[in-house]
């Protein structure tokens, strides 16, 4: 089972993960298609975003393959605030490994990377119907601080 954290493998974003990576947001989008991308192009163009805006990505892999990823930037600046954030601009699991610890396993590395960096505050935006993300993000003390269109914006004090 890979929920136990000592034996899971990750690596960090190499090209040759990316059309896994664009599987991955398809399968973890695929119950809210509104918040993820459109087609394979927009998410290959997703992905390039994420790679060049991100001081962290991490991929976890399970036999070999990639099952899940976070992508954090420790150098991430508030437009609302103007103050610097460790922004988690993505975190994704395939369906088929939900309930198995992953999304703690990541979220933790998030937060601990933006610790080491000593960042005050870390943030996100989730989709306003997205009620399992939204529910598992509040388990680690983000709150809701603004709406924008269709995605809540969420943050928490490191």
């Amino acid at each position: 089972m890979i929920a136990i954290e000592n034996k899971i493998k990750t690596d960090s974003y190499k090209d040759k993960y990316r059309e896994d990576l664009i599987d991955i947001i398809f399968d973890a989008y695929s119950e809210h298609p509104e918040y993820g991308e459109s087609s394979r192009k927009n998410a290959k163009r997703y992905i390039n975003w994420l790679k060049n805006h991100s001081t962290m990505f991490d991929i976890v892999l399970d036999n070999n393959k990639p099952v899940a990823f976070v992508v954090a930037d420790g150098n991430w600046v508030s437009s609302f605030s103007g103050e610097k954030v460790g922004e988690i601009h993505e975190l994704a699991i395939k369906k088929s490994h939900w309930g198995k610890g992953l999304g703690k396993f990541l979220m933790d590395k998030a937060l601990n990377h933006f610790k080491n960096l000593k960042l005050k505050k870390a943030g996100l935006w989730v989709g306003e119907k997205n009620k399992r993300a939204i529910e598992f993000y509040k388990k680690y003390g983000f709150k809701p601080v603004r709406k924008y269109n269709q995605w809540v914006r969420m943050e928490r004090n490191l």
